[in-house]
């Protein structure tokens, strides 16, 4: 996996989880760095259920593969071999020993980098007088008076997204319609999420229900915790919209996407995102590799579970890389079209 997306993902996957302490000491040897992990998630993970997976045959099938002389890559192997059963974004494994590559179940650790996005291509080829506005937003007007807001990040709280949200759509008040774009970004905190969606709507509209595990038992969970979105802002713009998604988004990315489809004016368009919506905690192995696990069942309010599946787009549109290196982004071209 090349670099700079190393960096995105150690963001979001480490931004805002616990810090990697073991709560015991654990001889070191591969058999217990094994057994280590295989624990934590036994105790803590939310998801076995939800992509109907028996952790207890997935410990018959990997514990023999590691004695007391494995080897740290063969042990490397059995931990990230295992781990890819998950098929999630959210976990992860990152050895100290620069030999290993750091490891991402799910569909992401399979993409090297992001190659259907760049926001100086929009900005460059499409954006008239880009502006950007902490913390995190870059907008203007694209051709046909179509506004445009990208989202980097969801990596704040609500009071301080009230004047920049209120600047920017006061900016664009006039527009026939909105692209909200979320790919290229990062997770963050799902409150950012759930307020920037409440510019949208004068209502208040349930959109997602959440828990964490509180116990090792398999079924001990918190209680569900429901979310709506509601107004929120001087005034909520309540034309068009389309919302930009791709494999990429996730995480507070993708529980906005959830808040935002709940909207009746709002359209998606480009690809599938990347479904990793539970929030996830850090852990550390005893010879110092770390990992991060998911820790709840985030559902629409409906119920229903999108982990490991992501939010399919109404119109699915996959931008090519030699067209974002000729200027061209095809996504952002079908929402302009959708909206002029």
């Amino acid at each position: 996996m090349k670099a700079p997306f190393i960096v995105i993902l150690l963001a979001v996957l480490f931004s805002s989880c616990d810090k990697m302490l073991l709560e015991k000491e654990v001889p070191n040897n591969p058999v217990e760095n094994f057994n280590s992990l295989w624990n934590e998630f036994d105790a803590k993970y939310g998801l076995f259920k939800v992509k109907n997976i028996d952790w207890d045959s997935v410990y018959t099938i990997y514990r023999p593969q590691v004695d007391a002389n494995s080897s740290d890559e063969k042990l490397y192997k059995v931990l990230t071999s295992m781990l890819t059963v998950l098929n999630d974004n959210h976990v992860a494994l990152v050895p100290t020993d620069p030999d290993f590559p750091f490891f991402q179940s799910g569909v992401l650790g399979t993409m090297d980098t992001i190659n259907d996005f760049n926001l100086e291509t929009i900005k460059s080829n499409y954006l008239i007088n880009p502006q950007f506005e902490d913390p995190f937003f870059t907008y203007g007007k694209l051709p046909n008076n179509v506004g445009y807001i990208h989202i980097e990040g969801f990596s704040d709280v609500p009071k301080y997204l009230t004047e920049p949200m209120n600047t920017i759509l006061n900016s664009l008040k006039e527009t026939t319609g909105i692209v909200i774009d979320v790919r290229g970004g990062y997770g963050g905190e799902d409150i950012a999420g759930q307020y920037i969606a409440g510019c949208f709507t004068t209502q208040t509209i349930p959109y997602m229900k959440t828990r964490v595990k509180s116990g090792a038992g398999a079924n001990d969970f918190t209680a569900f915790e429901n979310w709506s979105i509601k107004p929120e802002g001087d005034f909520q713009y309540l034309k068009p919209i389309v919302v930009l998604t791709h494999r990429f988004t996730i995480s507070a990315g993708e529980t906005f996407c959830l808040a935002m489809n709940v909207l009746p004016q709002v359209t998606f368009v480009g690809d599938t995102t990347s479904g990793a919506f539970s929030n996830q905690i850090n852990r550390e192995l005893p010879n110092g590799w770390g990992y991060s696990l998911s820790i709840g069942q985030w559902l629409d309010a409906n119920g229903v579970s999108y982990e490991g599946i992501g939010l399919a787009p109404d119109i699915l549109v996959q931008n090519k890389k030699q067209d974002l290196l000729n200027g061209k982004d095809e996504a952002l071209e079908k929402a302009i079209d959708i909206l002029k």
